[in-house]
Formats: C-alpha cells, sequence, structure tokens
C-alpha cells in the first residue's frame, strides 16, 4: 500500500491549493480527482477559437486566490472587464450603469436624489461603516439600508454581480455587501485564453514541490485505522497520516458519513446559474460591453473584451440567469430568456453565432452563506472536530471569501494545517495543536473576496 503524509481528495481549486501548500510545507502529498482532468469549475475548453470557461469567471486582484497563486510563484496575464462600457436594464431599456463617478452622473435609471443616496451607500461600504451584523437576509438588508425602491434594485444587481447570488430571502445580507465591498476595492480580471491556464499552472506547481496528482482516481470510502486509509474504486488503496477532502458538501459526506452530523453538510444549501456562452464572428454593438438586468436576475459581458478569449476581431460573450435556491426553470425557457436578454444588448447577433455552450444549472456555489446560519460565521472550519487529522476545504468552509477565494482560503489553510498534523503525529500526536496554531498562515476576512 502506498504511504503518504496527506492524501487531497479532490482536484479544484481547493484541492490543487491544498496540495500545493502541504507540499510547500513540507509534506509528501498525493492528490486523487475523479474525472479524467483536472479544475472542476475552472476547466476551459477550446472550441472553433473560443476559450470557454465553466460560465462566467473573475479573478480578483489581492483577493485570496490571487495571493495564493503569487505565493506559488504563478502570474496569469489578462485584464480588467470595461464596465464603464455598461449598462443597467429597467423595464427593457438600457440605462448606463451608475458605477463610477462618471456613471453615476449620467445614468438614467436613478433620479439626482436616488444617486446622491447611492454614491453615499456605496461610500459607507467601501469605509465599512455601513456594515449590518450578520443573521440578517439581504431583502431585509437592503430595506434597512434604503426606503427607495431603485436604490435597492441598483445595490440588488451589483450584489448579484459580485457574488453570483440571488437568494433575497435566505442569504446573509451582511456576507453578499462584504463581498461587494471587496468587489469594489480590488479590481476584477479576465485571464487570457481562459481558467484553465491557471489549472495548468497550478498543476505545474504542485508537481514542481513533489506532490503527485492523479487523475481518473476516484475514491470509494476512506476510513481511520492507524492514521487514515483511502480505498479507490479499483480497490488499491493509499495510507496517510491526514486526509484533505475537498470536494462539495455531499460528496464529503458519502466519503465519511460521520460528517453528516456535523451540521455543515447536512444543512449546505447550493446555489446555480444557467449559462448561455456564444462565440460571436463581430459584435452587433460594440458599446455594449456589459449588462445587468435590475428587474431580473440576469447578467451580460463580453469577456474577450478584456482578455484574449476569441479570434482576432472576433468576440467571446457571457449570458447568465441566477438561479433561486429551490426554484425550478425548465431548459427550453432558461435558453429563451437569455437569447432575449442578448437580443437587448446585441441585436442581431444571431447570425454572427459561431459557437455556444449552455450549462443550464451550472453550480457556482457549494453552499451558501445562510442569514439563518450567520454567513460566513455558521461555515464549518477546516478542521473537522473530534475526528483528529482530518480536515475539509471548499468555497463552503471557514470564515474567509466567498467562491473562488473561499476555496482557496480555506485548500491553502488545510493544507498548511495537514502537513503540520502529519509532521508532529509520529512525534507527539497528542500535541500537535501547539505547532498548528503559530505555522499556518492565518485566514481572516476583511474586505471579503
Amino acid at each position: 500500500m502506498l504511504k503518504v503524509d496527506v492524501i487531497v481528495i479532490g482536484g479544484g481549486i481547493a484541492g490543487m491549493t491544498a496540495a500545493a501548500f502541504a507540499s510547500r510545507s513540507g509534506a509528501r502529498v498525493i492528490l486523487l480527482e475523479g474525472s479524467a482532468t483536472f479544475g472542476g469549475r475552472a476547466r476551459t475548453r477550446m472550441v472553433g477559437g473560443y476559450h470557454f470557461n465553466q460560465g462566467a469567471h473573475a479573478l480578483y486582484r489581492d483577493g485570496f486566490l490571487h495571493e495564493a497563486l503569487r505565493d506559488l510563484g504563478i502570474s496569469l496575464s489578462g485584464g480588467a472587464p470595461p464596465l464603464n462600457a455598461g449598462y443597467f436594464v429597467a423595464e427593457g431599456k438600457l440605462h448606463r450603469a451608475p458605477l463610477g463617478a462618471e456613471g453615476l452622473s449620467a445614468t438614467t435609471l436613478l433620479t439626482e436624489p436616488e444617486k446622491r443616496e447611492l454614491t453615499q451607500l456605496l461610500g459607507r461600504l467601501i469605509a465599512g461603516t455601513a456594515a449590518p451584523p450578520s443573521g440578517t437576509n439581504l431583502h431585509d438588508t437592503l430595506a434597512a439600508l434604503s426606503k427607495a425602491p431603485k436604490v435597492r434594485a441598483a445595490l440588488a444587481a451589483m450584489i448579484r454581480l459580485t457574488s453570483i447570488v440571488h437568494a433575497p430571502h435566505t442569504a446573509d445580507g451582511a456576507a453578499l455587501l462584504d463581498q461587494l465591498r471587496g468587489a469594489m476595492m480590488r479590481s476584477a480580471r479576465y485571464i487570457d485564453s481562459g481558467w484553465g491556464t491557471m489549472i495548468d499552472a497550478l498543476e505545474a506547481a504542485c508537481t514542481a514541490l513533489g506532490a503527485s496528482l492523479r487523475s481518473s482516481s476516484p475514491v470509494a470510502s476512506i476510513e481511520r485505522s492507524d492514521g487514515w486509509c483511502a480505498t479507490l474504486r479499483d480497490g488499491s488503496a493509499v495510507s496517510a497520516s491526514a486526509v484533505i477532502l475537498a470536494v462539495n458538501p455531499a460528496q464529503a459526506a458519502a466519503l465519511y458519513p460521520a460528517l453528516g452530523t456535523t451540521g455543515g453538510p447536512a444543512e449546505a444549501t447550493p446555489a446555480k446559474a444557467a449559462c448561455l456562452d456564444l462565440g460571436l464572428a463581430r459584435l452587433t454593438r460594440p458599446d455594449v460591453l456589459f449588462a445587468l438586468d435590475v428587474d431580473r436576475p440576469l447578467y451580460f459581458s463580453v469577456h474577450s473584451g478584456a482578455a484574449r478569449l476569441a479570434p482576432d476581431g472576433a468576440a467571446l460573450v457571457h449570458a447568465m440567469r441566477y438561479i433561486e435556491p429551490g426554484e425550478t426553470v425548465g431548459r427550453g425557457r432558461l435558453i429563451a430568456e437569455l437569447e432575449a436578454f442578448v437580443d437587448l444588448v446585441q441585436p442581431g447577433w444571431r447570425a454572427q453565432e459561431r459557437a455556444r455552450q449552455f450549462l443550464g444549472a451550472m453550480p457556482v456555489h457549494a453552499s451558501l452563506p445562510l442569514a439563518a446560519k450567520r454567513g460566513l460565521e455558521g461555515r464549518p472550519g477546516g478542521a473537522v472536530t473530534d475526528t483528529a487529522g482530518l480536515f475539509i476545504a471548499g468555497d463552503w468552509v471557514g470564515p474567509a471569501g466567498m467562491l473562488a477565494d473561499a476555496a482557496a482560503a480555506s485548500g491553502r489553510h488545510a493544507g498548511e494545517v495537514a502537513a503540520v498534523f502529519a509532521r508532529n503525529r509520529s512525534t507527539c500526536a497528542n500535541d500537535w495543536t501547539r505547532e498548528l496554531t503559530a505555522a499556518p498562515r492565518p485566514i481572516l476576512p476583511e474586505t471579503g473576496a
């Protein structure tokens, strides 16, 4: 049986980050991924010269993921989305997006008093003086911030953009506002050639640090013995001092059923979005590169306007419909709704279509930060209580960040902590927490992700 220090199960951003930082901390690491490729939701595929991510993705400068990549020596090229060429849509009409001083001044979406109120609210949000306590849903949080319906609608649209969440009555308002605050303070970037380039770079970094990465290696079960043993579906097994489950809550609970009683996996509320990604020969309205609907949970963006994702002169665009948890919408209706939104912002686009990808239920959050669970405070910690040597990572774990930033933050922390645990287990198994609390880089929420 192969023996290592740390087994990482799951080859998405959380798992690859965990493997890299566990290896960098001196552990012998093996990463086991069930599918044929690494990356999870960060995969990219090429179709006719267009780079299709798994829906729309943005990397935030100085966020937890960017910081982890930088510390691993990974640099990615790309550009910031052209939000100054953006619009908000209300009642089927386009209005300049109230983003930045110029957009706020020019927009016809709001009256002058509403513009002043939104400006003041965004200023307070950036300064940290508009932060509500966790435990209140987004609808009630926005109602407490403003009595103006259009101001609340504009804020809600911005929050959908930055959090990829449409759950006003269940999601925690403080967590989503913190995510908006972080996005305003850190510019977003679209990555040249898609997020698959980041996954390739992470794979190379893991290998250079000594980690062994195995795809097409689904794990059937894990069990505690003298340490931990992971049994693969082909019957082979790997033993280690520590295991990191870098998978979604349902998969984690299936691999180790006792997790289902801890509250995290058992109470997970995932969120999804419908994504229509289009490769166009050209834009029919080059002046409209970004649009948010304030009446409906719809998004449009020309990602090739900021990154190399399409052939010269062509365009790669993303349209997305945020799906509320528990909402059921048929595939045909989703496609029609998204196509109609693209009709509005890029009339005549159908004649320019050269490639497409439709994802009707793309997972965007393994579990939402719920108001009932006090938002980020209610997410499970990375070290599983009363189960020495078992750790979890993913966008649903830990008190820091959301989306890919949460995956990277929890993955890094789990990797560093698991390496410390493995290093101390043989010499001081009952007192390993002394070094554990000092060695890993703490992950503390400051301005969201």
